[in-house]
């Protein structure tokens, strides 16, 4: 650097001061420009997928909720239609006490029970024909239905918004006896008039093997009865079994290497239609006076079938509430249990509770897998016998599994709700009509998640009249998928619409992001531009100005080397009326100085006093040039300051002198404002993983020594490592706030015995941490105040009243967390002590 000439070190200096920044300018404007694209492009993306999100949740929200009170709707629907069942079935039977006790005032003959018997019909459904399809394995329709469709008709234009008119389905009906028999016996028991489709003898039915399949033993129970009571009896009927549940098929019968005989096994309507059908009676008896005396009683043999129809063909999801056939196909049904939970009626004929006409007996109900194992391990013979030491409905759960030992060796699954422990809602059931009311509740059953629904029968004539379930109950279970179809469809359009947006919404982001990376670009390229053409002018002023000042500078060694010379004569011509030119005359006026004093002395004398003084000169000089460093410096500035503005035709002659004073500030500044700039747009801070016992260390390396110099003891129980994810920092900032307020409380209310308890454990999924002083506590009346923003109780000039305010938003924001103050009184050391404690729980790293 020492070999080089003034004029290139000028003009390198000038390259270091002015050309090096312009480009380190330019460097960072370059990479602040690429992060501002970078922050648009992604501050674009992530208001698109916001935006995505609340629409999609939106949604959401509005069709669950829609789902939600079409399900209330149908629910409270359904509801009211089993209400309405109940009270159809009621009705019914209240009808026979009328027949009954009407009957029973008429003076009895043959011919009177006759004409009873055949006045007393009712109209009833007639299943149409179907036939086994091999091909789906299904039962399927083998006649035409009447269907009445309307024609050519014109709408009304003011009745046109959703007009719709529904088809008139044409179901077969044929009317059938009441009763299956009707029949007056005496005192004793013998039939004396009766007409029956049970058996035409007339028999003593005081003997059960009389009786209805065995099973009947209502005369031991009638003997007591005053006129106008009724004994009712249960439903009895022939227990109807089955192999096969769901649809009876060809491939069915024959996985379970049995014939396929459809007429053999029990009706189930659509799923088999061929079967044989439950036969069951409800028995009626009353006494009969004459002249106030008994002398007999009245039966009616009430034929089940009107009861089952009620509800066999019932749908509650159908237009008309009828199927053409019973059917459980679809999980939408109605069916009826008695006062004891027992199955009277449903879609498949094998459910029902009935007898066994061998033995009179009932045949038991399905069980459930873990009551089997206990009946194969007790000593009874019979499932019956060991049924009546079981508790009813115990542990009923859809965990337990049924026992299918009884489906698949003797086809006997009738239902009996008591000891039915797979199927938990026999126990809801019991538990709606308990005091004789109805509701509803859902469950998963069968694959569906299924409305179910119960509602009393409100008749008490005879043993009914002792429970208030009455008769029993109907219920109908209903597929909740069919509730809300409506409400699915417009999900489904919804969804649709929320595509076609979310489509629109991706074009309009990629033509922002095309945008904004067209114009970095651009942007990238001016700024290129600006930076060369700058450079090129920088280079060329400090060319100018370094020949400048060294031809100014080769003048004056020049003048200076003739004076050392003793060329006393000679003279620098002044070129300028600035400081050098100031120069050259002083250097001219020392040389006439000198010149006029020359004579005075000895020639040697004079030479000697010349060189010392062309010495000094040097040396003068010398000091003069050190010195010029800094006006060359404020000279270059000034003068690319106003080159540039001259460049851009920007230059003012009456701001010339306060643009020269300010530039080198304005340099300055730029530099400050690009640091800024940078250091706003430097990537956030990552999520971390990390120990809390060392976030709790890096606490106290900053504030222990605060806590030692005030006689603080601190208490430590930490467990295991805990590893919890966020910023360690804030975790830290939040540990010191803590800290510091007990540093400031115990000081305030001048506490001696000055402890900080930590406990750091873990608590199932999380971390739990309690920091707990002495400090005196906090008054009960502001303590759920603290972390309320600018609450404090310092004077105004040590507290913001936002350090733990800041505390609870790490902790809910940032960790997930939550953190509470509570005062605590306890012992310690041998010291009442009283404070508050600090618990923060963090849910833990896996």
């Amino acid at each position: 650097m020492k070999e080089l000439s003034i004029k290139l070190k000028l003009i390198i200096l000038f390259i270091i001061i002015k050309v090096l920044p312009v480009i380190l300018i330019l460097f960072l404007s370059l990479q602040g420009i690429e992060k501002l694209n970078n922050f648009f492009i992604k501050n674009t993306t992530n208001v698109y997928n916001e935006n995505k999100t609340i629409l999609e949740k939106s949604a959401k929200i509005v069709i669950n909720d829609s789902i939600k009170a079409l399900d209330n709707k149908s629910q409270e629907s359904i509801e009211k239609l089993t209400i309405q069942l109940a009270n159809q079935v009621a009705n019914l039977l209240k009808s026979v006490d009328d027949d009954i006790l009407f009957l029973s005032t008429l003076d009895i003959n043959q011919k009177i029970i006759d004409n009873f018997y055949s006045s007393k019909k009712l109209k009833q459904q007639i299943d149409p024909k179907y036939r086994f399809d091999d091909k789906s394995q299904t039962w399927v329709l083998d006649e035409n239905l009447s269907i009445l469709k309307p024609k050519n008709i014109k709408i009304n234009e003011d009745n046109k918004k959703e007009f719709k008119i529904r088809e008139l389905r044409i179901y077969k009906t044929k009317l059938f006896p009441k009763y299956k028999e009707v029949s007056f016996f005496d005192l004793e028991g013998q039939e004396i008039y009766k007409v029956s489709q049970l058996n035409t003898k007339k028999l003593d039915i005081s003997k059960k093997q009389n009786t209805y399949i065995n099973s009947e033993d209502y005369f031991t129970k009638i003997k007591d009865l005053k006129q106008g009571e009724i004994y009712v009896s249960d439903v009895i009927g022939e227990y109807r079994r089955s192999k096969v549940i769901g649809i009876y098929s060809k491939d069915k019968t024959k996985k379970l290497g049995i014939k396929f005989e459809p007429q053999n096994s029990a009706y189930a309507g659509l799923e088999n239609p061929k079967g044989k059908r439950f036969e069951g009676i409800i028995r009626f008896v009353t006494p009969v006076f004459k002249n106030k005396k008994k002398i007999g009683y009245i039966s009616l043999a009430l034929d089940h079938y009107h009861v089952m129809e009620l509800t066999d063909r019932f749908n509650p999801v159908k237009d008309d509430l009828k199927v053409d056939i019973s059917s459980a196909l679809d999980g939408n049904y109605a069916f009826m249990w008695d006062y004891e939970g027992r199955n009277i009626s449903h879609p498949r004929d094998y459910f029902i509770v009935g007898f066994d006409k061998k033995t009179g007996q009932r045949v038991p109900g399905w069980i459930s897998a873990d009551l089997a194992k206990r009946y194969e391990k007790s000593s009874h013979k019979s499932i019956n016998d060991f049924l009546k030491t079981v508790p009813k409905f115990e542990n009923q759960s859809l965990k337990k599994k049924p026992n299918l030992k009884q489906l698949k060796q003797d086809g006997e699954i009738a239902l009996d709700c008591r000891y039915l422990n797979f199927a938990p809602q026999c126990e809801g059931w019991i538990q709606l009509t308990k005091d004789g009311g109805s509701g509803s509740f859902v469950i998963y059953w069968s694959k569906l998640w299924k409305l179910s629904t119960a509602a009393t029968i409100p008749y008490y004539t005879g043993q009914y009249g002792k429970t208030k379930r009455g008769f029993g109950f109907v219920t109908i279970g209903a597929n909740v998928d069919d509730f809300h179809s409506a409400a699915l469809q417009s999900k489904a359009k919804i969804q649709k619409s929320l595509d076609i947006q979310s489509k629109n919404m991706e074009k309009i982001l990629n033509k922002n992001k095309k945008d904004i990376n067209s114009y970095t670009t651009s942007l990238v390229n001016q700024l290129s531009i600006y930076t060369i053409v700058m450079v090129f002018i920088v280079i060329f002023i400090a060319i100018w100005l370094s020949n400048y000042l060294t031809d100014k500078l080769k003048k004056l060694t020049i003048a200076a080397s003739n004076f050392a010379k003793g060329k006393l004569d000679y003279r620098l011509k002044i070129t300028s009326q600035d400081e050098i030119g100031d120069l050259e005359k002083s250097l001219n006026t020392m040389a006439q100085n000198i010149k006029q004093n020359q004579n005075k002395i000895k020639e040697q004398d004079r030479i000697m006093y010349q060189q010392a003084k062309m010495a000094s000169m040097g040396e003068m000089l010398e000091n003069i040039a050190h010195q010029w460093r800094q006006p060359l410096s404020v000279i270059s500035t000034e003068s690319s300051g106003v080159k540039l503005k001259k460049e851009f035709g920007i230059l003012d002659e009456d701001e010339l002198l306060e643009t020269m004073d300010n530039i080198t500030k304005t340099t300055q500044h730029l530099s400050k404002t690009i640091d800024d700039f940078r250091n706003f747009f430097k990537p956030q801070i990552e999520h971390e993983v990390f120990n809390i016992e060392s976030s709790m260390d890096k606490t106290f390396d900053i504030i222990g020594k605060k806590l030692t110099n005030r006689d603080f003891v601190v208490i430590k129980n930490i467990g295991s490592k805990l590893k919890v994810d966020g910023f360690e920092s804030e975790l830290v900032q939040v540990f010191m706030n803590i800290i510091s307020n007990t540093i400031d409380a115990t000081m305030i209310n001048d506490i001696q015995q000055r402890y900080i308890f930590i406990d750091i454990f873990k608590d199932n999924t999380n971390a739990i941490i309690k920091i707990k002083d002495s400090a005196g506590g906090i008054q009960n009346n502001i303590i759920d105040k603290i972390f309320d923003p600018y609450f404090t109780t310092k004077h105004q000039t040590s507290g913001t009243g936002i350090g733990l305010y800041m505390s609870e938003e790490i902790i809910l924001k940032h960790f997930n967390g939550e953190i509470t103050a509570v005062n605590v009184e306890y012992e310690y050391d041998g010291h009442s002590l009283k404070g508050v404690e600090f618990i923060i729980k963090i849910p833990l790293c896996d």
